[in-house]
């Protein structure tokens, strides 16, 4: 995703590259105008991807379906854009050390999601430096906080009260409101304890081997179970903060170069890391790894325990208190389950089978998806009422001052305009790999 965001912010350099050919190539092209500001083919088709990759579609999308995603997605941009101007025209202002922050943190990952070889490559392309490229890094990040600026200062002046609440439940007892708070206990599928045992005690054999002088790339090599990695000699690449699983990067991040943990637990079983070198953000790491896989028992008895924690939650126990005390997701735990506040027609695909039919209040049935087991609920207790009460109405206030600003500026969208063929590749069709084809950049 980094790569595609950086198309995104490069492509303003210009509407067209020139090919080894000499022929001139497309690789832009406005689609919309905001004002004096302009949205570019490069930028919606970015919108669209990761509109795809939240649906969880799988690697081929009917063209029609994208070309409604890229509609919907235009007029959201537009939107955005208009309420940034208007942020402008109000002089609303943001924290400019936030904005140096993120784009700090945004660009270290792009740094190390490429060899500088690669990167002064993209920059040579696309014909700009080093820092016009942070300048618009910057500018991208300082319009989305003043876009989440506008909205703040719109919430904050509502008052919800518990008049509103009852009404909004009176209202939504046999319907769901155009918003809805999900809430998520997860428990996590575990080895049973007689395979974990099993497992460490070969763990423990290795790290003896280790003890005695053997090399840790030839044992990886010859026990390692991650078999990506094994005929490498254990080695993973280098990594940003925060793209490992919890467990294996807390562990690696206490190491010194060159050390080597103690048997440390994850999802995928026992690993012992060998650090490499620690990077500002990052870090570089080699593992093996001795797999400790749950068996369908472990996975039915954590459906068990999902269906009684349901059912305890059905006869009036708060379901935010059962996942403080039983979620497996610290995150989430930590905020009572809740997860995120979604549009009724446009919820997680991977959640849409799961809550079908369900109405506010009520819980799921037990549901397992790659990260465990899991039941859900549309929130109903107040404080989450309230927070959704609030969602919406901003959302009605923020869109109807949209709608006003429109009429005091000049938009025009281009989306069908044929003057331009558009670029050979397109959200449509196959989706690429993460760093694969990328329409601007084609």
């Amino acid at each position: 995703m980094v790569f595609l965001l950086v198309v995104a912010l490069l492509a303003p350099a210009g509407l067209f590259a020139i090919e080894t050919t000499g022929q001139p190539e497309l690789i832009d092209r406005i689609v919309a105008v905001v004002d004096d500001n302009v949205i570019l083919w490069s930028e919606l088709n970015y919108r669209v991807r990761q509109e795809l990759e939240q649906q969880g579609g799988g690697a081929y999308v009917d063209p029609r379906t994208v070309d409604g995603l890229r509609r919907k997605a235009l007029d959201e941009m537009v939107n955005e854009q208009v309420l940034v101007l208007k942020a402008q025209k109000d002089s609303v202002q943001v924290d400019a050390s936030e904005v140096e922050e993120m784009l700090n943190e945004q660009y270290r990952s792009l740094r190390s999601s490429m060899p500088d070889v690669e990167f002064q490559q993209m920059l040579a392309r696309f014909s700009i430096t080093e820092r016009q490229l942070k300048a618009r890094y910057r500018r991208d990040i300082r319009q989305r906080l003043l876009y989440r600026q506008m909205r703040s200062q719109v919430a904050y002046k509502l008052h919800i009260t518990k008049r509103d609440i009852d009404s909004f439940i009176a209202t939504y007892r046999d319907s769901l409101p155009p918003q809805v708070a999900i809430s998520d206990i997860n428990l996590r599928v575990r080895p049973s304890d007689e395979v974990l045992a099993a497992k460490r005690e070969t763990i423990a054999g290795i790290q003896a081997r280790l003890a005695a002088g053997e090399s840790f790339a030839d044992l990886a090599r010859q026990f390692s179970e991650d078999r990506g990695s094994a005929d490498q000699g254990g080695d993973l690449g280098c990594f940003d903060v925060g793209q490992l699983v919890p467990e294996f990067e807390a562990a690696a991040l206490k190491l010194q170069p060159g050390e080597v943990s103690e048997p440390v637990l994850t999802k995928y079983g026992y690993h012992l890391i060998k650090l490499g070198e620690k990077r500002e953000g990052g870090l570089c790491a080699s593992h093996i790894l001795v797999m400790a896989q749950p068996t369908a028992s472990d996975r039915e008895q954590v459906r068990a325990r999902l269906q009684e924690l349901r059912q305890r939650a059905g006869a009036g126990e708060s379901f935010a208190q059962l996942a403080r005390q039983y979620s497996d997701n610290p995150q989430l735990a930590a905020r009572g389950g809740m997860w995120d506040v979604f549009a009724r027609d446009n919820l997680p695909a991977m959640l849409a089978p799961h809550v079908r039919g369900l109405k506010l209040g009520q819980v799921s049935e037990p549901f397992f998806l790659e990260d465990g087991g899991h039941i859900v609920t549309f929130g109903n207790d107040p404080t989450t009422l309230e927070s959704l009460i609030r969602e919406i109405r901003t959302t009605q206030l923020t869109d109807q001052m949209i709608s006003d600003y429109k009429r005091q500026i000049h938009i025009e969208q281009r989306l069908d305009d044929g003057f331009l063929h558009p670029p050979s590749d397109h959200a449509a069709g196959p989706v690429p790999e993460e760093r694969g084809a990328v329409p601007a950049a084609q």
